[in-house]
């Protein structure tokens, strides 16, 4: 596919050919140029044949020689060239079936792209992929790939799935560990479907795959109240996720002494869920399922250690207020009160309930501006509210609902200070003598 080129680096070997922004790619060595994996690993050569369409639409051959790693120096307007690969499964547990209506179109998009994967961790469910792809994914040795898989066994993962094509699972990832793929995969766990036998039965033939196989993340299915004519589903319970987290503690366990490492690891809602502290750093490893907020909770608190040791004994007087999701409000409760220590401070936890979503969603990346605004109204008017960056938009100040952070100052008539996922960031918010908004 056409591949626009947006800027070209002053002095590079595109610049000295006389290549612009504005030109387009469209083949290197005779091959189409689908997305950014095609154009590095083709352009990864001494000699090449390059066309390209000037933007008058005159078409040049340009022959190339360079050092084997020497970069071209062009930029494209976007990753993918071509199109990008949608998900055509009837996931049961679907987060994005379960979205309400009229909210901005980026976020209805089903992203199953093996593309995307391997740059930016996304999941994807290998339903998707032609015999081009596969061939493509073996050729480049794009490694590592990250792999919703939910359970191993065809029927059930059909089910799941509602796409005949997802019971090739076993054999899709025995091709991907011979092709020398690592991957790590993902688990939704649906209680009375995927779970039990079958979820040990699933992180035992997951082990087997071992090392191409390289973690196995758990997560608990997350629900909205928008799930009208899907199929009935219900989360964890607090029973259930202290069952749950015994058997992956049995687990690790053994995959300690047979491989070297825990390989399956739990979200941290699951602990929260049992009402169970957080396992100590040791139990994540490197920590290898963090894209998927596994252990990302026991970051921040070690983190917060080390800033606790240098707290200062006392500030000016100040009260300050920190907003977040129901779900984080024990983790932060615990932080603000060693926070509250400092003579001086007056720190609260503002906890936001999810009313936009329903059902049980209650993690702070998923809350709206109209939530925020509902739990603020306008008894923060002047004072300094503390609201974290995981709820805007990735590069903007905006939140799903395209309530925008002007809005919530405007509105609330707060001053808000933008802390990101880090215990530093939070420790200098609360302790930041002059109110200041940062942008996003």
């Amino acid at each position: 596919m056409p591949a626009l080129i947006v800027a070209v680096e002053d002095e590079s070997i595109a610049d000295d050919i006389g290549i612009t922004a504005g030109d387009t790619l469209i083949s290197i060595d005779g091959r189409e140029v689908n997305d950014i994996l095609d154009y590095r690993f083709w352009t990864q050569t001494e000699e090449m044949e390059m066309q390209i369409m000037k933007a008058n639409g005159s078409i040049w051959s340009v022959e190339i020689e360079k050092e084997y790693d020497d970069d071209l120096g062009l930029a494209f307007d976007d990753i993918l060239f071509d199109r990008m690969k949608s998900c055509q499964n009837r996931c049961i547990f679907c987060f994005i079936d379960q979205l309400p209506g009229k909210m901005r179109k980026t976020l209805y998009v089903k992203d199953d792209d093996y593309r995307h994967s391997f740059l930016f961790g996304n999941f994807i469910t290998l339903t998707n992929l032609s015999e081009q792809d596969w061939d493509k994914i073996e050729t480049m040795r794009l490694s590592p790939l990250y792999i919703s898989v939910h359970a191993l066994q065809p029927e059930v993962r059909i089910r799941m799935l509602g796409n005949r094509k997802a019971g090739r699972i076993k054999q899709d990832l025995l091709r991907l560990s011979e092709a020398g793929i690592e991957y790590h995969t993902q688990i939704v766990v649906c209680p009375g479907i995927n779970d039990g036998r079958i979820l040990e039965e699933t992180i035992a033939g997951l082990a087997e795959l071992y090392p191409a196989s390289a973690s196995i993340g758990i997560v608990p299915v997350g629900l909205t109240g928008y799930r009208h004519q899907l199929p009935p589903l219900r989360t964890l319970d607090a029973d259930e996720a202290w069952q749950l987290i015994q058997l992956v503690h049995r687990c690790q366990e053994k995959f300690r002494q047979n491989l070297g490492c825990g390989l399956v690891y739990l979200a941290d809602e699951v602990y929260l869920k049992a009402g169970q502290p957080l396992p100590d750093a040791d139990y994540y490893d490197d920590f290898p399922q963090l894209e998927n907020g596994i252990g990302i909770t026991r970051i921040l608190l070690d983190e917060f250690a080390e800033e606790e040791k240098h707290l200062p004994d006392r500030v000016e007087p100040r009260e300050v207020f920190l907003l977040t999701g129901e779900s984080a409000v024990n983790i932060l409760e615990s932080i603000g009160d060693r926070l509250n220590q400092i003579q001086g401070l007056k720190l609260q936890i503002i906890p936001v309930k999810n009313k936009y979503f329903g059902g049980q969603v209650s993690v702070t990346g998923l809350l709206t501006g109209a939530d925020i605004l509902s739990a603020l109204g306008d008894k923060y008017a002047g004072k300094t509210v503390i609201i974290p960056d995981v709820i805007f938009r990735e590069g903007h100040d905006t939140l799903l609902d395209d309530i925008n952070l002007e809005d919530i100052q405007r509105v609330s008539r707060a001053r808000v200070r933008i802390t990101e996922g880090k215990a530093r960031s939070l420790v200098e918010a609360v302790l930041a003598e002059d109110p200041v908004t940062s942008p996003v």
